[in-house]
């Protein structure tokens, strides 16, 4: 028993089986004796270059551990022709005594004890000299998963009432060719309109199709739309001269469309035009199903295989308020008038609620397009325009027509009526680039439209395919929420990022400027150029967008911005967070109909994606990368394309010089898709195992255990494993990338710091062991900006990054203790943190007008907000003088703010909001005044912000109830969300929000029925529940308003937040009381 080696886990096992041990192989040199002995799992050496790191990997069946034994270099597994049989021996019959047995059993017993006993000392006193002779004792391995338990009360949504998916899609009996489509909207305010026509549109729609199989039947999408009743103005033609269907085009029939100039009511167009007769088969009935979205033309006579017709079908619409369809808003000039513009959703699913189509991201065909818009207005579309605001033969009205689209899907297209007006540029190819605002601010597009022919060229470069079409145009849209909306050739974006006050010109506004033109411009190609073949690869476009939307910003501000860091903290560090809950998705679902398709298209798809390509790049090169795109974009220009699509570009541009963690040849979709097909991502467990390794190991990182994932999410494709990119630095010099499957063993003295994911390139987070966290302190001490996670060393910091994620996890501590009898305590901790900082601020130049210093003026931005939260009383003071100084005095004879606040613009909502809040009734009438009488989106959107700074809960329930309620309300739908947030963050008004909004839900349901993504918005920022009494009454209110709650996810996500909330107090609370109190180890927070 001398001999016996504990840390040799091999001789260990042998031993017990029996099997002589001379020599044993080892990995990385010695293994530690407390690692689990799995008998399921052989031990290999690594198949990479660096031969000392090591991979774990559950064998094959049949597959023989290459250990060698004592009497030969291999082991082979016991055979039955390895098997020596004994000799037969002969029946004896024994013959024992009770007494004799029991005896005989006692002195076995005791032998056993004596023998494990002094096996226990000998093999102890053995192991102690052993260990005495190791510079490093390992520590025992914590058990650092959680056991998963479902809250009782979790309750699995139940699927919603209505049709199937079956039942909502199209026939596949028939194909668009090319649609023409003449519209005619009834825009008030601009002409003389019977109220019957106000907000409607007639329209008469002509649509080629091919039948793929004999039908007597043709099938469209339709919404919210009305038809003849009258059903022979419905009809079936031909064309009287055959072309081959290819060279085909919808301007063919455009003489046919002439007498639609005049007309005020919808009226069929005859069919007696020289390239036109009329077909045999005529429709006999027409019938609208609303539930289904579809409008079916029934034909008395059959349709062959292959045959072609031409389908022309009068119609009337609406023009609503809500985002669904052709959406309306208004705007109001400085003298006071009010404007309305109408515009296209390009949404998938929302073209069918303007004109009959076949409204399936598959059905792809061109669009030739027709308006007859008021005078005075001009209309934009897709297309580049043919005939522009001709008169007609009514002098109220004109007629605008433009060239055929691209073969597209009908959400890709979109066009736009109103009074703007347009600067206008080229890019180094010709391409005509327009930006379209209110006539007023028309001036303030000039660096948009700057930036915007930038960004063309540079992107044009970068995927090195020619877009289609001739011209860009973008539209400054007033009262749009942060969603900007991009079609083939045309894009509608928020006002705000696109205007650029000369007078308060700052890096800050550029920046987001340049990212917001970027991402709409990427959607040209990544949307538009290539389109998804179904909705599940809707993903991609979002990715690509948020993607290259900070890869441009290093080369559109020449370096100045440091866009890795920039989106580490603004977008992978926030995302992170969501992606960790159980309310999120995998990126690419198994999606069937549009509002499922509209789900997916949030924060997570856009920024989980965009970092998923940052991984990819740095995993395959940028140069690869690059090549892998463009070979994409090139294949499959024009047409559509699969995401799989892109994994094969990427391995094309590879060519096999990639290994994937077993030693072959990478295939991108074996890699990508376990982050793709799965939500969430691993968190990475450093262990030392011993003085020379360390080991990596992988599990999910998850925020809640309390809440189940949905049923179709919960079983992961690949159990929630990744193959993992390992990024590390070893005392700060960059390693060779490395993989982890399962677990990976890496040499690191004790001596050595190791780094993962240091430039947080990798989509996943880091947990060190605790020598891990002590030797990254004392690398701090030596060098504190190398690292941010110990907050410590937080005052001495001065970088974005780091200040970026501490003033977040600060403020997140503050808000989960803001509710208990450590408040105080947790005020004092963050005040102690940024105090140093902060007295160094100077509040009236927080935002730098030099690009280099966009970063730091995003930290000071963000670290006087914090501050002033904590310790009102310190800014109060100096924002209030701001208010009285060089808002009040100033605008006391003025209508509109934006034209005399002389409050620099970066702290102009700080300024606002504690005028009102240490104001009385003359100061909240003031800015109430001034959000009426706004034209600046971007200044109404901070006074109605600063309304809900008051203190008076009376003020703050009237600013409630004008955003539930239409009629005279000053307040748009797309205010409504900002306004709640805000009122979320204040003192008072935290405490109102949510129960108002829980008590007004059928007001506030009926406004937004028709626009679910808006109500998600608002419900996502006006829901916090901090307590448990507060679960416990959402989860009745969910119960009581099962009907009208059903398919908003955004609840069940609150409720994930607020469960997660109530457990960790319990779990922690006592824990932080002895660490805000004692506060002897700052590293544990």
């Amino acid at each position: 028993m001398e001999d016996i080696d504990l840390g040799d886990r091999r001789g260990l096992i042998d031993l017990i089986y029996g099997v002589s041990t001379t020599s044993q192989a080892s990995i990385s040199g010695s293994v530690p004796s407390n690692l689990a002995v799995n008998m399921n799992f052989y031990v290999r050496s690594g198949f990479r270059k660096q031969k000392d790191i090591a991979v774990l990997k559950q064998p094959q069946k049949g597959e023989v551990s290459d250990t060698p034994s004592a009497s030969s270099n291999t082991l082979t597994p016991l055979t039955d022709h390895t098997v020596t049989k004994k000799p037969k021996k002969e029946k004896s019959n024994v013959v024992c005594s009770f007494s004799t047995a029991v005896m005989l059993f006692l002195l076995a017993a005791a032998a056993v004890f004596l023998c494990g006993f002094a096996a226990y000392w000998l093999t102890r006193q053995q192991f102690e000299m052993k260990m005495a002779a190791l510079k490093y004792v390992p520590q025992p391995r914590r058990n650092l998963s959680q056991q998963s338990k479902e809250a009782d009360m979790y309750e699995e949504e139940p699927p919603m009432d209505g049709p199937t998916v079956d039942e909502l899609r199209l026939p596949r009996n028939l194909e668009p060719i090319w649609y023409n489509l003449t519209l005619k909207t009834y825009l008030p305010g601009v002409s003389a309109i019977a109220n019957e026509k106000n907000l409607t549109t007639d329209g008469n729609i002509m649509i080629k199709l091919r039948a793929l199989s004999a039908t007597d039947e043709i099938t469209l999408n339709a919404k919210d739309l009305t038809f003849p009743l009258d059903f022979t103005k419905a009809r079936i033609l031909t064309d009287e001269v055959v072309v081959p269907a290819e060279d085909q085009s919808p301007e063919e029939l455009t003489n046919i469309m002439t007498n639609m100039v005049n007309m005020t009511t919808t009226t069929a167009a005859p069919a007696t035009q020289p390239a036109l007769q009329m077909h045999q088969a005529k429709v006999k009935r027409i019938l609208y199903n609303a539930t289904l979205e579809k409008v079916v033309l029934f034909l008395d006579n059959v349709l062959l295989s292959r045959e072609e017709v031409i389908v022309q079908l009068p119609f009337s619409g609406r023009i609503t308020e809500n985002s669904d369809g052709l959406h309306h808003t208004t705007y109001r000039t400085r003298a006071g008038d009010k404007k309305v513009l109408s515009f296209t959703n390009l949404r998938p699913g929302s073209t069918r609620s303007i004109y009959p189509s076949l409204d399936e991201p598959q059905f792809k065909a061109p669009l030739s397009l027709t308006i007859i818009h008021p005078k005075g207005t001009v209309a934009r579309a897709s297309a580049m325009e043919k005939l522009d605001s001709l008169p007609t033969s009514e002098p109220l009205w004109d007629r605008t027509s433009f060239e055929a689209t691209p073969t597209l899907s009908t959400s890709h297209t979109g066009f736009i009526v109103s009074d703007f007006e347009n600067k206008e540029g080229a890019t180094n190819i010709g391409m005509k680039v327009r930006i379209y605002s209110r006539p007023e601010a028309v001036n303030s597009t000039t660096f948009a439209l700057d930036t915007a022919v930038k960004a063309l060229d540079l992107l044009q470069e970068y995927f090195g395919v020619p877009l289609k079409g001739d011209k860009q145009d973008i539209f400054a849209i007033p009262t749009l929420d942060d969603t900007s909306i991009s079609g083939q050739g045309i894009m509608f974006m928020p006002e705000e990022d696109l205007l650029l006050d000369p007078s308060t010109n700052t890096a800050e506004q550029r920046v987001k400027i340049a990212r917001a033109v970027t991402r709409a411009l990427t959607r040209q190609w990544f949307g538009n150029l290539v389109a998804p073949s179904d909705w599940h690869a809707l993903w991609l476009n979002e990715a690509f967008a948020k993607y290259m939307e900070y890869f441009l910003l290093d080369k559109i501000f020449a370096g100045d911005v440091d866009a890795k860091s920039y989106q580490t903290g603004d977008s992978l560090e926030q995302v992170l967070v969501d992606d960790a809950r159980s309310s999120s998705h995998p990126l690419s679902l198994n999606i069937e109909t549009p509002a499922e398709a509209e789900e997916i298209l949030d924060k997570v798809t856009a920024e989980k994606g965009g970092a998923v390509l940052r991984m990819i790049r740095a995993v395959v090169g940028e140069e690869t990368f690059q090549k892998g795109v463009q070979n994409f974009l090139t294949t499959h220009a024009n047409g559509t394309a699969n995401y799989t699509d892109f994994w094969d570009a990427l391995d094309n541009a590879i060519g096999g010089k990639l290994n994937a963690w077993d030693g072959n040849k990478l295939k991108t979709a074996d890699f990508a898709e376990k982050w793709i097909l799965q939500m969430g991502y691993p968190i990475i467990d450093v262990y030392r195992l011993d003085a020379r390794t360390v080991e990596l190991t992988q599990r999910r990182f998850k925020l809640d255990h309390l809440t189940p994932e949905r049923a179709k999410y919960r079983n992961a494709l690949y159990w929630y494993k990744w193959d993992v990119p390992i990024f590390y630095e070893i005392n700060g010099a960059k390693e060779d990338m490395t993989w982890l499957h399962e677990a990976v063993r890496l040499p690191l003295n004790l001596s050595d710091t190791l780094l993962i994911n240091p430039e947080s390139l990798g989509y996943y987070r880091v947990n060190y062991d605790e020598q891990g966290w002590i030797a990254i302190a004392d690398l701090l001490q030596k060098d504190h900006q190398r690292a941010f996670a110990v907050i410590s060393y937080l005052p001495k910091e001065t970088d974005y990054l780091p200040w970026t994620v501490a003033l977040r996890g600060l403020r997140n501590l503050y808000n989960r203790l803001s509710k208990t009898e450590l408040e105080p305590k947790a005020k004092e901790f963050v005040q102690e943190k940024t105090a140093q900082l902060f007295t160094s601020l100077d509040l009236d130049n927080l935002s730098s007008p030099d690009d280099s210093k966009f970063l730091e003026s995003q930290v000071r931005k963000d670290l006087a907000m914090l501050y002033c939260e904590m310790s009102p009383e310190e800014c109060t003071k100096k924002l209030v003088a701001q208010f009285d100084t060089n808002f009040m005095t100033p605008c006391k004879d003025s209508e509109i703010a934006s034209d005399c606040s002389k409050v620099p613009s970066f702290i102009r909502s700080l300024v606002y909001c504690a005028g009102v809040s240490e104001g009385g009734p003359k100061e909240y009438g003031q800015i109430r005044k001034f959000s009426i009488n706004e034209v600046d989106s971007a200044e109404k959107r901070r006074l109605l912000e600063a309304l809900s700074c008051s203190k008076d809960p009376r003020a703050l329930r009237r600013l409630l109830y004008d955003s539930l309620h239409t009629g005279t309300s000053p307040v748009l739908k797309s205010d409504v969300q900002g306004i709640v947030e805000s009122m979320n963050n204040q003192v008072v008004g935290k405490e109102i929000v949510s129960d108002f909004v829980l008590d007004n839900w059928r007001d506030l349901n009926d406004r937004f029925a028709l626009d679910k993504a808006t109500l998600s918005n608002i419900l996502g920022s006006a829901i916090r529940l901090n307590s448990e009494r507060d679960v416990k009454q959402f989860e009745r209110f969910l119960t009581d308003h099962k009907s009208t709650t059903l398919g908003l996810r955004v609840l069940k996500l609150q409720l994930e937040i607020a469960r997660n909330q109530v457990q960790w107090l319990k779990t922690n609370k006592k824990t932080m009381k002895n660490l805000l109190s004692s506060r002897r180890s700052e590293k544990e927070l």
